[in-house]
């Protein structure tokens, strides 16, 4: 058929869109930084600065939970479908744009948190997005052949419709509510953004009642288990490739500032230098804390990409502490400026307090993945690869993990401690050191690791087991085929 010629595979479609939401996720902070430094510095009291900005801060953490939770319900959408038409690779830009409106939305908002325009204008991009992912719903479900086998093969597609369209148009009705609430009281609109947040919640609670009103009080419990968020599984692949923009994004963006601010001018720096090298001399605690801070940043990264390389599926709440992750990671920028200006104020007590900004964000972007690890060695059988549990040759490899995702906790930690010791100064330019000597740490655990290892393997016979012909062509990891397909334990969301 004609209309067939137009039908592709999906997977292009959802690199890009994991790229623009990566990018959305993480530029939300960069106006933000502009204006809070100088708002706090306009007080000329840091500890005073940071409570004046308390709800610009709450503000963005809101926004970024709902950019991802935005993604995670395409992530989910998309889990369900193979192939895509025209119609809906041009529903899916049309979400797009309307989430690329969230940074706008978000920041007058927080600047205009009590005016009604202010949060029509936040939510009806939330409204906007869920009705297209809805548009996209519709259309898949009226063409069974762009869904995965596992979904057009199996159950009535109209019932799956109505569980998708129930996913989906969740949080566009809370926000298109609140929008309308807003008008009229915008603390009750206020209370329904919050809701918003809790709309996955909900939504399992609305799922519970129905199978209840059928009468099916057994479905309706399980429904609501915790055991749920442990239970079912999903493929990391687009995790993976989320968490990877957001990172490097976030890498990138603490340049920013210094292009700005910090490439001597010929008509005032130099002159008032002398020349260029003192000019540069002048900003260097400035570059320390862009290395300590890109450092940092990429030592996250390597701490992720350990953690995903190991499992090859990941449950509700390991993708949770996920974002909580990626959500500290993201205000890395803004606490790399406010280090920069006041991380030398000793006098002033503004750089201690600057150093505990830096250390307390790092702790709590870092503290993330060890909590991620321990729910993976909680669910070794359905998270983990089987080469990383079973093989003698990584033995030690999860003793060693744990050691290494606690090396930024407990450096983070103890720095933020000793900030209150009277008879230490700090200032930025001892964290700066640290940061940017931290990976000597990493490489003294690989050395002993290696030693260890090596010890080991002269411990174990040299004889190797010979290899059964009538096996050799089984694949060497028996997960393989599930790392490219929607894992449907327990299936019992379906409605």
């Amino acid at each position: 058929m004609a209309r067939d010629q137009h039908i592709s595979s999906a997977e292009r479609l959802l690199s890009y869109s994991d790229a623009v939401f990566s990018i959305i996720t993480t530029i939300m902070i960069v106006p933000l930084g502009g204006e809070t430094v100088e708002e706090i510095k306009s007080t000329e009291d840091l500890l005073e600065g940071v409570k004046s900005i308390w709800f610009k801060i709450l503000v963005y953490a809101t926004t970024f939970v709902i950019v991802a939770s935005t993604w995670s319900t395409h992530t989910s959408l998309f889990g369900y479908i193979e192939k895509v038409n025209e119609s809906i690779i041009l529903l899916n830009l049309g979400v797009l744009m309307a989430s690329t409106f969230l940074p706008f939305s978000f920041l007058m908002f927080a600047e205009h948190p009590t005016e009604p325009l202010a949060v029509v204008l936040f939510c009806a991009s939330i409204v906007i997005a869920g009705t297209l992912m809805a548009g996209i719903a519709w259309q898949a479900y009226s063409r069974p052949n762009l869904l995965n086998e596992d979904e057009a093969r199996y159950g009535e597609i109209k019932s799956k419709r109505c569980r998708t369209m129930l996913m989906v148009l969740g949080k566009p009705v809370l926000a298109l509510v609140a929008a309308g609430i807003g008008w009229i009281r915008i603390e009750a609109a206020w209370a329904l953004l919050v809701m918003v947040l809790l709309e996955p919640l909900l939504r399992q609670v609305i799922i519970s009642l129905y199978y209840f009103g059928k009468g099916d009080g057994d479905t309706g419990c399980k429904v609501l288990l915790p055991s749920r968020l442990l239970v079912e599984t999903t493929d990391t692949l687009r995790t993976r490739v989320y968490s990877d923009g957001v990172y490097a994004i976030i890498a990138t963006l603490i340049i920013l500032d210094i292009c700005v601010e910090n490439v001597p001018s010929q008509e005032d720096d130099i002159a008032k230098h002398g020349d260029l090298i003192t000019a540069l001399k002048h900003d260097q605690h400035v570059f320390m804390s862009y290395a300590g801070t890109f450092i940092t940043i990429c030592m996250l990264w390597y701490l992720h990409h350990s953690i995903f390389y190991r499992i090859f599926a990941e449950n509700p709440l390991l993708a949770f502490f996920n974002k909580l992750a990626l959500m500290f990671a993201g205000l890395l920028p803004i606490v790399f400026k406010i280090t920069g200006e006041f991380g030398k104020e000793v006098s002033a007590g503004d750089a201690a307090i600057a150093v505990q900004l830096n250390a307390g964000t790092v702790l709590f972007s870092s503290i993330w993945h060890l909590v991620m690890w321990i729910i993976v060695m909680k669910n070794k059988s359905k998270l983990l690869h089987r080469r990383f549990d079973d093989d003698d040759e990584d033995k030690y490899m999860n003793t060693f993990m744990i050691i290494r995702l606690c090396v930024y906790p407990t450096i983070s930690l103890l720095l933020f401690l000793l900030c209150f010791v009277p008879t230490w100064k700090f200032d930025s330019e001892v964290i700066n050191w640290v940061q940017i000597s931290t990976p000597g740490v990493f490489i003294i655990i690989k050395i002993v690791r290696n030693c260890v290892q090596r010890r080991e393997d002269k411990k174990r016979p040299s004889e190797k087991e010979e290899e059964d012909p009538e096996m050799s062509y089984l694949p060497a990891n028996k997960y393989n085929s599930k790392a490219s397909n929607r894992v449907h334990e327990n299936d019992i969301t379906a409605v």
